[in-house]
């Protein structure tokens, strides 16, 4: 990778770790003062606005950070393709904020004034233009604006949020400080673009078929990523949402470690796959490293989740053991996505493979919405992360079936089977140590620390190829593989 990749993802890194620290300090404060009554309520509200959500942006995310990766060269093709995606975004978006009004107010007969505000949280979603500065490769404004705007919340909730009666000042606080960091964004944006008077007919024209077209695999992804939550509201218990959520949130958050490398790639491996002379052999080359930079990381992080999940929810969500269950299920879709985000949001994406990709992730959502309507009345929470892995895995397979004659995609290699037979080892240290430890902060440190040596060490007894190379870089090449 060349510097500006290792700078945009070092940002983008930098925003996951904030991502991960953040929670760990306001998710026990929230559950204390709030209580998982209320958040129930705003989690409830927020799982159904996130669908109108869906349906407002449609794929402007994914769409606008690809075609401003392709004209980012040209700045008058940057200025109206900028001003007409955005124009759509704004105008859809005001539709599906009407549609959301009209249905709560026919549908909610408690705590509607929650609701309201709740979905005040798409006047941000509608000024979004994230995907801008990732098309342009500019990681660093859009991180520090995010970090910034997640910074002001969390202090503020710590500040003014104690008890359940505050629900209404808790939901505020997220939709103000999304608000200041969209206005920071349109500050920043004026160094890249001038105005340009854009017909909205012709931004429909121009961009209104391609986002519908990446719509369609997101709103399939969405059906396990935001329908399992109104379905266990539903079809359970709503305190079985907060549970489901909370656990997916710790599954999760890690993975944007992974992720944040797709985010990085897409608008390099578009610009290059469409501009270069060699774009389709670059491309595979791109994706084939950063396949086995995932495998690197997400398979120690799955492991190693099963292996603290029992003692760290014992100190740090004591009144919530059913966490701990849901984690240690719940693990393996790290490995899945981490494989996926690599083949779909890497490859597929960029190169245009939207029908394909569209196909995969349709198949994983059938398997999940059948999967849940199965499971859940049963078994709740637990019945909707089993879903979620399975569809996951779905999704994965699929799409390796899918590209391996176009992108040729080798897993049967020795770095692979390092990755396993270390986190292997690494998952029994840290459960060893466990045995050993107190249950607190300083005792699940210990075994995080005595996990990442086990796997370390496996890296470089076997000289695994990737390893061999970081380690020749930091010694200035006198390590060799």
């Amino acid at each position: 990778m060349d510097r500006r990749l290792i700078l945009n993802y070092f940002y983008n890194i930098l925003y996951q770790l904030v991502k991960i620290i953040l929670p760990m300090i306001v998710v026990p404060y929230t559950a204390k003062h709030l209580g998982e009554g209320a958040l129930s309520i705003y989690q409830f509200a927020g799982s159904v606005m996130n669908w109108f959500i869906l349906f407002g942006i449609l794929g402007v995310n994914t769409y606008g950070n690809r075609q401003i990766a392709k004209v980012r060269d040209n700045r008058e093709e940057l200025n109206s393709t900028f001003f007409e995606i955005f124009a759509m975004q704004v105008c859809n978006m005001l539709i599906a904020m009407l549609a959301y009004f009209a249905y709560i107010q026919v549908t909610v007969h408690e705590n509607l004034l929650m609701w309201q505000l709740t979905g005040l949280t798409m006047i941000a979603s509608m000024l979004d233009i994230t995907w801008f500065f990732y098309g342009v490769e500019d990681f660093k404004k859009a991180s520090i604006r995010n970090i910034i705007v997640k910074i002001l919340g969390v202090s503020l909730i710590m500040l003014l949020v104690k008890k359940p009666e505050d629900l209404w000042m808790y939901i505020l606080i997220n939709v103000g400080s999304e608000l200041i960091g969209q206005a920071i964004m349109f500050v920043q944006l004026k160094q890249y673009i001038g105005f340009s008077r854009i017909s909205l007919r012709d931004a429909y024209t121009h961009h209104f078929r391609a986002t519908f077209q990446l719509f369609v695999p997101t709103i399939a992804i969405s059906v396990y990523t935001l329908f399992d939550q109104p379905m266990i509201g539903y079809l359970y218990k709503r305190e079985h949402v907060t549970y489901y959520q909370t656990a997916m949130n710790f599954v999760k958050m890690f993975l944007y470690f992974i992720t944040s490398i797709g985010s990085v790639l897409l608008p390099r491996v578009t610009n290059v796959y469409y501009n270069d002379e060699h774009g389709a052999e670059k491309a595979q080359g791109l994706v084939n490293t950063t396949m086995k930079i995932a495998c690197l990381l997400a398979f120690p992080m799955c492991f190693g989740m099963m292996a603290i999940a029992p003692v760290f929810i014992s100190w740090y969500l004591p009144q919530w053991p059913i966490v701990a269950d849901l984690i240690r299920i719940g693990a393996p879709i790290i490995i899945f996505i981490s494989m996926s985000n690599v083949t779909g949001i890497q490859y597929m994406v960029p190169t245009g493979m939207y029908n394909k990709y569209s196909a995969s992730v349709i198949a994983g959502s059938v398997i999940n919405f059948i999967t849940n309507l199965i499971l859940i009345p049963r078994f709740g929470a637990y019945g909707a992360i089993a879903a979620s892995l399975l569809a996951e895995m779905t999704v994965t397979v699929i799409q390796f079936v899918l590209v391996r004659k176009v992108c040729r995609i080798n897993l049967l290699t020795k770095s692979y089977f390092v990755y396993l037979i270390g986190s292997v080892l690494m998952l029994g240290a840290v459960i060893g140590a466990g045995q050993f430890l107190p249950r607190s902060v300083i005792g699940t440190l210990v075994q995080i620390a005595a996990g990442m040596l086990v796997y370390f060490i496996i890296l470089v007894i076997s000289r695994e190829e990737l390893c061999m190379k970081v380690l020749a870089k930091l010694g200035g090449g006198r390590v060799h593989a």
